[in-house]
């Protein structure tokens, strides 16, 4: 969803009273009480100097509201994302900060860092307990003067940089390094929680569906209760793909709930255990009717089954798996599907 407008901004380091709904063109579905403060309090804060801490489960939206939060600032620069746990250790201060050219061996070019690249506009600090220690404190001090040096110099730079940045959760319960507690201090000049979607189902179905139109398909009303009642271990990350995936499996027509248990059995098989069995309702005993039928006029014959449907083999055999079809007996002792 596209982000039109910004709103008006408010004075510099002060933020505007809680606006009573989630804005019209915020680019989060937020139904659920929990998602629609999260919004209204990032919406709030755009607009102000202030650091954002975002604090919620992988997959829960982190990123996509920290851009929210960029596109309703008044901060004319680019937003630039660092995935903290992808920076290498020994490299973490000269990817923050640059270097300089002569600065070690491979350095042929002085190379501007992360903080150069966000001048007047957002540094967006993902996985922030992946941090080595050494860049905390390098980061803190940057956070605290807005002046830094590159790696072989002496000269200092001075950047306006609105930081945000992203934790799982502030206890190191997620298995991230210990997060110094003055940088969390420093940075948690706003902090907002986003909650697991387990814990926000009112937000399944109408990002299910928003997911579905983006791809140009359309969900039956029956795959809602399939959806609600899933516990989505990888949360909204995890119920795109899943779209995604019943979308690609049955390109034609309204996508059903036998088709959205496909997608669903085809997580990976951490998620799979995890994951409860699609409920029993009128739409899944309608699909299961059509296919035997479907399957007793082309006389059990998988290929042209699978023909008559627009499906592969395999896909056509998990179905019938989800859905609890057993082929007839054969006389000589086989089953009929050949």
């Amino acid at each position: 969803m596209t982000v039109v407008g910004k709103p008006g901004g408010p004075t510099e380091g002060r933020a505007p009273a809680l606006r009573p709904s989630v804005p019209e063109d915020s680019p989060i579905i937020a139904v659920s009480p929990s998602m629609r403060r999260a919004v209204e309090r990032a919406r709030a804060f755009a607009g102000t100097s202030l650091p954002i801490l975002l604090v919620g489960p992988t997959g829960t939206g982190k990123e996509v509201l920290a851009q929210a939060i960029h596109a309703w600032s008044a901060r004319d620069g680019r937003m630039v994302e660092v995935n903290c746990g992808a920076l290498p250790a020994d490299m973490v201060i000269r990817e923050l900060f640059g270097h300089r050219r002569g600065a070690f061996t491979s350095a042929v070019d002085t190379v501007p860092g992360y903080f150069e690249a966000a001048d007047r506009g957002t540094l967006f600090l993902d996985e922030l307990a992946s941090l080595p220690i050494a860049g905390q404190r390098a980061l803190l001090r940057v956070a605290e003067t807005g002046q830094f040096s590159r790696v072989g110099e002496t000269a200092v730079h001075r950047v306006s940089v609105r930081l945000l940045a992203a934790v799982q959760d502030l206890e190191g319960a997620s298995g991230g390094l210990p997060i110094r507690a003055d940088l969390v201090h420093r940075l948690g000049g706003v902090v907002i929680r986003l909650q697991a979607l387990r814990e926000r189902p009112e937000d399944v179905w109408p990002l299910a569906e928003h997911f579905a139109r983006r791809l140009g398909a359309v969900l039956e009303p029956g795959t809602r209760t399939v959806l609600e009642r899933y516990p989505w271990p990888g949360n909204v990350r995890e119920l795109r793909h899943v779209v995604a995936r019943a979308a690609t499996l049955q390109p034609v027509g309204p996508l059903t709930p036998a088709t959205l248990c496909e997608a669903l059995d085809m997580a990976d098989e951490g998620a799979r255990q995890d994951r409860m069995r699609c409920p029993e309702d009128p739409g899944l005993q309608y699909q299961r009717a059509e296919l035997v039928a479907c399957c007793e006029e082309q006389d059990w014959n998988v290929d042209r089954v699978a023909v008559l449907l627009g499906v592969h083999r395999a896909t056509l055999y998990r179905r019938l798996k989800r859905l609890g079809i057993q082929p007839p007996v054969s006389p000589a002792g086989g089953t009929g599907l050949n």
